[in-house]
C-alpha cells in the first residue's frame, strides 16, 4: 500500500521537530513523548495529567501546552511516535498464515504496559469516556486500514470471494482476542489463535455476511 496510512487520519499527525534527530527541541520533544507514554502506562488515560508529564520530562506545562494544544493532541503525537508496529503484516503467502501473523502482533501489541492501560480503561462509551474515544476513533482507521491488506492479498489469491468486507473482518479476528485477555483473563496462547484464525478463515470462505448458508445435516 502506497503512502503512510496515519497520513489519512485527520488531526493525527507526527511532532516533526521530534522526529528530527538532533537539537534542543528534539530532545525535549523525545522526553515528552516518554514522559507520556510512561504516565499512560502507571495511570491511564483519565488520570493522566499535564503537569505530572511535565515533571517526569523536566520541562514547563507551558511548553507542553504551547507545542501540543492539550492532553488529547500531546497522547495522539505520543501513540504515533511510538507508530513502530504500525505496519502492513507479513505476508506469509496463505490467508490462514496470514491471519495468524496478525494475530500474534495484536497479542505483542496487548503486552505494551500503556497499550494495555487504555484497553482496560476505555470500556463502554459514555460521556465520561469521550475524551479517550477521541483519541481512540483517530487511531483505529489506521490500525484496520494497514491491517486490511491481508484480506485484499486473500481476494487477489482467490482464497476469498471480491465481496468479503476487510473492516468487518477484522472486528471479527481481534474481538475474541480481547473479550479472551480483557474481559476473562485467559493467556493468549498460540493454541487460541490457531483456533480463532481457524474459525474465521471458515466463516470468511463462506462469503459475506448475509449470503446463503448450506443446509448441514439435511436441515
Amino acid at each position: 500500500m502506497a503512502g503512510d496510512p496515519l497520513e489519512d487520519v485527520q488531526h493525527l499527525h507526527a511532532d516533526t521537530a521530534t522526529a528530527r534527530p538532533g537539537g534542543r527541541t528534539a530532545r525535549v520533544g523525545e522526553a515528552v513523548i516518554d514522559a507520556t507514554i510512561a504516565e499512560l502506562s502507571e495511570v491511564g488515560y483519565a488520570a493522566l495529567r499535564v503537569d505530572a508529564v511535565a515533571r517526569r520530562a523536566g520541562v514547563n506545562k507551558t511548553t507542553i501546552y504551547r507545542r501540543w494544544g492539550d492532553k488529547v493532541g500531546l497522547v495522539s503525537t505520543a501513540l504515533i511516535e511510538r507508530r513502530g508496529q504500525l505496519v502492513p503484516p507479513a505476508d506469509t503467502g496463505s490467508l490462514r498464515g496470514d491471519l495468524v501473523e496478525l494475530l500474534k502482533e495484536i497479542r505483542l501489541g496487548l503486552k505494551v504496559p500503556w497499550v494495555a492501560a487504555l484497553l482496560r480503561e476505555a470500556g463502554p462509551r459514555t460521556a465520561a469516556s469521550t475524551d479517550l474515544y477521541e483519541l481512540l476513533d483517530m487511531f483505529w482507521p489506521a490500525r484496520f486500514k494497514v491491517s486490511g491488506v491481508i484480506f485484499e492479498r486473500a481476494v487477489e489469491r482467490g482464497e476469498l470471494p471480491a465481496g468479503a468486507d476487510p473492516g468487518f473482518l477484522l472486528e471479527m479476528i481481534s474481538g475474541p482476542l480481547y473479550f479472551h485477555w480483557l474481559m476473562l483473563g485467559h493467556p493468549l496462547d498460540d493454541a487460541f489463535l490457531e483456533r480463532v484464525a481457524g474459525f474465521v478463515l471458515h466463516g470468511a470462505q463462506a462469503g459475506p455476511p448475509g449470503a446463503e448458508v448450506p443446509e448441514i445435516g439435511g436441515m
